[in-house]
């Protein structure tokens, strides 16, 4: 087996101009192997002493990111309940507008109510963006909740005329004339069936007094079309959305475009239209739509009488008209 020969190393000789064959001493070799371990010691001793500090740097980086990771959940955690905080506001507000102004509270909640939850085991970049999304929901949220402050404002500075206008009194003297039928499913006095009473009747005498329950506009009066079977009537524009309507007159003594103040006389009790007996069919309108007028009368009367036609207005009987 033929030995294998060694690579022999050329280098130019620039004296002699040729190509020499290269000879190391042994003097160099050590030399060249002593530098290697020389610098390999160097950069190992360096990494010793440095290993201490960058081993604690990247302890203390880890400690700050999970401290991050921590805080952002806290945020997200306190955000969430400004959320609910600001929900139970709106829920609040929109009490006040239904219970005291009677009205529909002009904004929604609703696109903040699938961001209030507070964020748990969840990595930083994605409770950075959630957190971040939240805060900029609430913001919104937080504009609207002031307007709808300035609007509960506007209505507050409203309230005296908006009381002056809400229908409040009984439509006749409780002496003169008595509740007969309430509002709701009643028995028709002339068809026998059981239909949607739309206001309350008020039995007395022909020529019993009616009143106007609140301040407004008469906006009808006579026997205008469109109101089959109520024979000769009112109806009053109080704004705010409060309308009332008086039925089955048998004279009225105001005329349309007439203003009318709470108390005034209107007209009187008769039995014209659809009746059976002599009456006023009263009516309240609240944005056009017929509600239960007992519910307004707070004016004039105790609350034990009060009581008593409240319950007088549930008995389900035949009406009048």
């Amino acid at each position: 087996m033929a030995k294998r020969k060694k690579k022999k190393t050329l280098i130019f000789n620039p004296h002699s101009l040729s190509v020499q064959e290269s000879k190391k001493s042994r003097k160099a070799i050590v030399w060249n192997i002593l530098s290697y371990i020389l610098v390999g010691g160097i950069f190992f001793g360096f990494a010793i002493l440095l290993y201490p500090f960058i081993s604690s740097e990247a302890l203390m980086l880890k400690k700050d990111i999970i401290s991050m990771e921590n805080q952002y959940k806290y945020l997200s955690k306190k955000v969430g309940d400004l959320g609910l905080v600001l929900q139970d506001i709106h829920n609040r507000d929109a009490d006040l507008y239904r219970l005291i102004f009677e009205a529909e509270p002009p904004l929604s909640m609703a696109h903040i109510k699938n961001n209030v939850e507070p964020l748990y085991n969840s990595d930083a970049t994605k409770i950075v963006l959630e957190t971040s999304q939240k805060i900029d929901s609430l913001s919104i949220a937080l504009y609207n909740q002031s307007k709808s402050f300035d609007q509960i404002y506007y209505l507050a500075k409203q309230k005296n005329e908006i009381l002056a206008s809400m229908p409040s009194i009984l439509p006749v003297n409780k002496t003169q004339a008595k509740l007969f039928s309430g509002f709701g499913p009643r028995k028709h006095p002339i068809y026998k069936d059981l239909r949607l009473h739309t206001g309350i009747d008020f039995a007395g005498p022909i020529g019993t007094p009616i009143y106007s329950t609140g301040s407004g506009t008469v906006i009808e009066a006579g026997s205008p079309q469109g109101y089959s079977g109520y024979g000769i009537l009112c109806v009053i524009d109080h704004s705010f959305g409060y309308k009332t309507l008086y039925g089955h007159m048998s004279k009225i003594v105001v005329r349309q475009g007439q203003k009318v103040k709470r108390g005034d006389l209107i007209g009187f009790i008769g039995a014209t239209g659809d009746a059976t007996g002599a009456h006023l069919h009263y009516e309240v309108w609240v944005n056009d739509k017929k509600v239960n007028p007992v519910y307004y009368f707070f004016g004039d009367i105790s609350p034990e009488e009060y009581k008593k036609i409240y319950e007088k207005a549930q008995e389900i009987n035949q009406s009048m008209s």
